[in-house]
């Protein structure tokens, strides 16, 4: 009991705290705030609590384990005993063998081709229309705006701006906000994957607990940047426009990497 009332307690607090800093008192968006808090409940009810979600967390774990024993198989391949392949030399009390250049980054270069190919075969962007059209529906902001949102659970907060380029001319400040915000509240693919992997051996499921994270904190955003600075205007709308015109799944591989 004591925990629940701590959280709801913290969860007032920093709403309280974001409308005494914010620029218009007066103009805060109140459906914002309240549906904002509610999906976010609702949200952490299932992605904690409902089977189905344990199950996919649970799958997207073993699909993880796959992708970083995969990944440390080539890095072996590559790099050798820098890459984690079997060490020449004994390794003394206090230092790591661990190099991030050759064991950590190239996880992050193979999750980002991943992306990348995703996006090319249209599955991300699909993903990334549904959890917009959730938050229109349901907290009424523009569809530019959910669409950066969605987006940043997904592909972080440099290339997820990037998908709704065309309308960053036509958001309001406060919208712009609630992007840059969201973008500082959410984790990149890239580096969930990188932390998943980190935190894996010693955390359960470590990769279901980032990903609920990231979704969770998707309408926090919203709600503490909207009660700050409250947008003005009709929202922006917007559609899934591809960061980078690949044209074809090799070609989309590549430019993920070079980037």
């Amino acid at each position: 009991m004591m925990p629940a009332l701590q959280s709801a307690f913290g969860f007032i607090g920093i709403i309280l705290i974001a409308w005494l800093l914010s620029e218009e008192r007066r103009s805060v968006p109140w459906r914002i705030v309240a549906s904002g808090a509610l999906l976010q409940i609702v949200l952490a009810a299932l992605l904690l609590k409902a089977p189905l979600f344990r199950d996919l967390f649970l799958v997207l774990n073993e699909l993880l384990s796959a992708l970083e024993k995969a990944t440390r198989e080539g890095t072996r391949f590559a790099f050798g005993f820098l890459g984690g392949g079997p060490q020449p030399f004994e390794e003394r009390p206090g230092v790591s063998s661990f190099v991030l250049a050759f064991r950590a980054l190239p996880l992050i270069l193979v999750v980002s081709a991943l992306s990348s190919l995703l996006f090319y075969w249209r599955v991300l962007p699909a993903v990334v229309r549904a959890i917009s059209t959730v938050l229109e529906k349901t907290m009424g902001v523009g569809g530019a705006v959910g669409l950066s949102t969605a987006a940043n659970i997904f592909v972080g907060m440099v290339e997820a701006p990037l998908i709704v380029r065309p309308y960053l001319k036509a958001m309001s400040r406060g919208e712009l906000f609630i992007v840059m915000t969201c973008g500082m509240a959410g984790i990149a693919g890239t580096v969930m994957a990188l932390y998943a992997a980190i935190l894996g051996p010693v955390v359960p499921e470590a990769m279901g607990h980032i990903l609920s994270a990231s979704i969770i904190s998707a309408p926090a955003a919203i709600l503490v940047a909207a009660v700050m600075v409250p947008p003005r205007g009709a929202p922006t709308t917007g559609k899934v426009a591809l960061p980078q015109q690949a044209t074809s799944s090799m070609d989309a591989v590549t430019r993920a990497t070079l980037q």
